[in-house]
């Protein structure tokens, strides 16, 4: 005989049994009203449940949180209509609990309906908004994915959201991918949500070392910014200016305008035009509206300015400046990795000793072996190579070829091809001059690339992603 098909109301009623409880009895365990409870189990047809009552109902039991849910998605359906009020407050239950399996299952009737991307993208925000941040990622790529008005501002913000999420990975072809996908949608996000967007793709792209794209995400962040701060002045004077939904201060978006497009002009070798774009960031003491966290920003902002100054002469070959250089480095050990990358640069270039330098901080340099964010792995990975070459056009060998190594082992780790071929290739150059044990190492990671294909080869070709 073909068994009974279990419904949530069969399940409630078969441990009702087994606990020996009727529903005056339950009903006060519960806390739900006795009639709304007759109504559920035993109306014609039944009452359909709340999320709050089931879960009431669940805990009555003492079963975990959840334990009647996979049976609750039929009451999130009833005659060809969807019940928003059951379904979206049940997802987001679901997320919170980590059931899978029933968001699944209840995704795949409710993308049926029409108008269910309102439903999702408002679970979506709702979980972001609560701060289940990973958790609402899912419901935004369900949105993202299904979206069918490539224009709608919910399909922007979505984008933004999980490019947002993205922001930790260290792979260097997913970075690429998520500025590639979320590239596009930039302009169609609230300006609040792309002043933020912008910051980030000019940040990422510095992470790639895609400058000119830099270049062009910089420029549209100062115009963004410069129009947004002219709006909020104008508001001011009728004092109905209102607060910005951004996650740092007007200031820092002006001023990462002015800094990020001068770093992108840096790496160009436009040094002249850099300094101008400098300037513009170095006394930013006349901005309005500023609270405490907008004034800390004008100092750092000052700093960045003093420090890149000093980038820009040494690279343009002015040595007379690096024992003021390095006292300022000496003074703020927060900027002494990117400073040995331009002064180990510049010494590569214009030939001159960096001898005293590698000496005052190589305290400081073998400290940055620990470092995992991956912007500080790749100026680790760039200092390491500048001062291979260094030491390798010094003839000092040995420790060059070390140097190679430290780069081959970062490139690997950033699954960046073109920082892999260039560390073989300088290794390959100088074999002659490695050690039994170096060539074994470097053997050793060769093979463990080959065998497990942690390398992702770019072929050359260029793709456009502003």
């Amino acid at each position: 005989m073909e068994g009974k098909l279990t419904t949530i109301r069969s399940e409630i009623e078969k441990n009702l049994s087994r606990s020996g409880h009727n529903l005056a009895s339950f009903s006060k365990i519960c806390g739900l009203n006795r009639g709304s409870l007759s109504a559920i189990l035993h109306g014609n047809p039944p009452k359909p449940m709340s999320l709050g009552q089931i879960d009431a109902i669940i805990k009555a039991f003492g079963f975990p949180d959840g334990w009647l849910y996979p049976l609750y998605v039929d009451e999130c359906f009833n005659e060809e209509k969807v019940s928003r009020r059951r379904v979206e407050p049940f997802l987001i239950r679901c997320a919170e609990l980590g059931k899978q399996q029933c968001i699944d299952e209840t995704l795949n009737r409710l993308l049926e309906y029409p108008k269910s991307l309102d439903i999702v993208y408002s679970v979506a925000d709702k979980l972001f908004n609560k701060g289940k941040v990973n958790e609402s990622i899912f419901f935004y790529k369900v949105v993202a994915e299904n979206e069918s008005d490539s224009y709608s501002e919910r399909l922007a913000i979505s984008h933004f959201r999980i490019f947002r999420s993205m922001q930790s990975i260290v792979d260097t072809d997913e970075k690429l991918r998520a500025v590639i996908t979320f590239g596009p949608f930039r302009g169609r996000l609230p300006e609040d949500m792309q002043l933020d967007g912008l910051l980030m793709l000019s940040q990422l792209c510095y992470g790639l070392r895609r400058w000119v794209d830099m270049e062009n995400f910089a420029d549209e962040l100062r115009t963004l910014a410069n129009a947004v701060y002219r709006d909020q002045l104008r508001k001011s004077e009728g004092r109905r200016v209102e607060d910005l939904r951004t996650e740092r201060p007007l200031i820092v978006y002006y001023g990462h305008g002015y800094l990020l497009k001068a770093t992108a002009l840096t790496k160009q070798g436009k040094y002249e035009a850099a300094k101008k774009y400098t300037a513009g960031y170095a006394d930013l003491s006349w901005f309005e509206m500023m609270n405490e966290e907008g004034r800390e920003a004008v100092e750092h902002f000052r700093l960045f300015a003093t420090a890149n100054s000093f980038t820009l002469e040494m690279l343009e070959g002015n040595v007379s400046v690096l024992p003021e250089y390095t006292a300022f480095l000496a003074d703020h050990p927060g900027e002494i990795l990117v400073g040995l990358i331009t002064i180990m640069d510049a010494a590569n270039r214009h030939g001159f000793s960096a001898d005293s330098v590698l000496s005052r901080f190589s305290r400081e340099m073998l400290r940055f072996e620990e470092f995992q964010e991956p912007n500080n792995v790749d100026r680790v990975y760039r200092l390491n190579y500048q001062v291979a070459m260094y030491l390798i056009t010094r003839k000092k060998y040995s420790t060059g070829v070390d140097y190679i190594i430290q780069c081959l082992e970062l490139a690997i780790k950033q699954n960046n091809g073109k920082d892999f071929i260039n560390c073989v290739t300088l290794f390959e150059t100088n074999r002659d001059y490695a050690t039994t044990d170096q060539q074994n190492r470097y053997r050793n990671l060769i093979r463990e690339v080959r065998q497990h294909e942690k390398i992702t080869i770019d072929d050359g070709k260029c793709v456009s992603i502003v």
